[in-house]
């Protein structure tokens, strides 16, 4: 233990030495600083504990000044120590923080994956269970009288229905998750409210409602909606989660229904799969069932951005053509619809700068390989125009 009156110890000489040596690292700017960390927030008990630890240790780390004057050159170097050991722990937690995070994304990627996997598998469990129950019925009828005009339906129904289960799985995997999908979907609520659908008086027609995530979408919103699609693994999710689906091709859906019926159609990514004749009828259709004011949503992928329209749109082998904006909406103006307009939608990102944003270059090459990778076209059915009565009247008496 030293003992301030030690004859073998020169206080007096240490202690110039230990003001010389502050005043020394003062004028160099070498004494102990702490330079700011950030540390991810906190998730548990442990991450807080230890932000609050570090942050204890960083009001402390500078050697106590209580300690007696003349002992305190002995420790010049205990601060330098406390901190470097300060910079390590935070270094730690970070670390941790870092594998906190790339755990949960990767648990959510496993999740998402199963979650596929399930799907596909019910999906295809509904196929088997439909294509079994077509069977028996096949063999309940051969038994009574062989038919080969209900043997040839049978096989064309089965052949309706090979590609199900792969559309299923192709969904899953490049579509998106549900929750993605319905925060997309997300924009068009404005519209189903300015437009006065989805009440009993005015439902909503989805058309190749696939797993129903719009259906989903308007049930949890409170509006009334049903499906039409005729893949039956995706019928049977959406039958899973209460949604009124209605298995049928949609343009024979259509057909069967009465003039001035709905409030609002949507068809999702359905319009790009249709033969040019089948679209034009599709649209005559669309103006026949919807009431005045109702309102006609159809979105696909945008070949503007010239990566969907060269690559990605043909990923889906059930594709035919890519629809440019202004096709897709003079076909909607050309119905009778007004008020068109088109919403891009799900804005590309440039990977890389490719030069100055002034540049009339820059700009054209980021508007074609950036645009938007997707478009919808909305148009609404005007009111129907009364016969002016006078008029009628001033004829009649011609």
């Amino acid at each position: 233990m030293l003992e301030p009156n030690n004859a073998e110890i020169n206080v007096e000489e240490l202690m110039a030495r230990v003001r010389a040596e502050v005043q020394r690292r003062e004028a160099d700017g070498t004494l102990p600083d702490i330079p700011p960390v950030t540390l991810p927030p906190p998730r548990n008990s442990l991450e807080t504990r230890v932000v609050e630890e570090i942050r204890q240790a960083r009001q402390k780390h500078i050697v106590s000044a209580r300690l007696p004057e003349f002992t305190r050159g002995l420790f010049r170097d205990q601060s330098s120590v406390n901190i470097r050991l300060i910079h390590v722990v935070e270094m730690l937690a970070e670390h941790l923080a870092a594998l906190r995070v790339e755990q949960s994304n990767t648990l959510k990627a496993e999740k998402e994956k199963l979650e596929n996997e399930i799907a596909v598998l019910k999906g295809e469990t509904s196929l088997q269970r439909q294509t079994l129950t077509r069977l028996l019925d096949e063999l309940k009828r051969q038994d009574a009288a062989p038919d080969p005009a209900a043997v040839e339906a049978s096989a064309s129904e089965a052949h309706l229905h090979s590609l199900d289960a792969f559309y299923l799985a192709f969904e899953n995997r490049y579509r998106g998750s549900r929750e993605e999908i319905k925060k997309r979907l997300k924009v068009y609520l404005p519209y189903v409210a300015e437009a006065g659908a989805g009440k009993t008086e005015r439902p909503i027609l989805d058309l190749g409602c696939g797993r129903g995530e719009w259906l989903e979408l308007l049930k949890e919103n409170g509006y009334t909606g049903r499906g039409v699609d005729l893949n039956i693994p995706m019928l049977s999710a959406c039958s899973e989660l209460g949604l009124e689906v209605i298995k049928s091709d949609a343009m024979a859906y259509l057909r069967s229904l009465p003039d001035r019926s709905l409030g609002m159609v949507t068809g999702f990514h359905i319009i790009e799969h249709l033969p040019f004749r089948v679209l034009l009828e599709l649209m005559s259709e669309l103006y026949r069932v919807l009431q005045d004011g109702g309102l006609v949503v159809l979105e696909t992928p945008n070949p503007g951005n010239v990566q969907v329209g060269a690559c990605n749109f043909y990923n889906d082998p059930t594709h035919r053509r890519p629809l440019p904006s202004t096709l897709t909406a003079f076909l909607v103006e050309y119905a009778g619809f007004k008020n068109v307009h088109t919403l891009f939608l799900q804005p590309g990102k440039a990977p890389f700068p490719v030069g100055p944003a002034s540049s009339p270059m820059v700009r054209c090459f980021n508007e074609h390989f950036f645009a938007p990778q997707d478009y919808a076209v909305l148009g609404s059915k005007p009111a129907a125009i009364a016969p002016d009565r006078n008029e009628g009247q001033a004829r009649s008496g011609a």
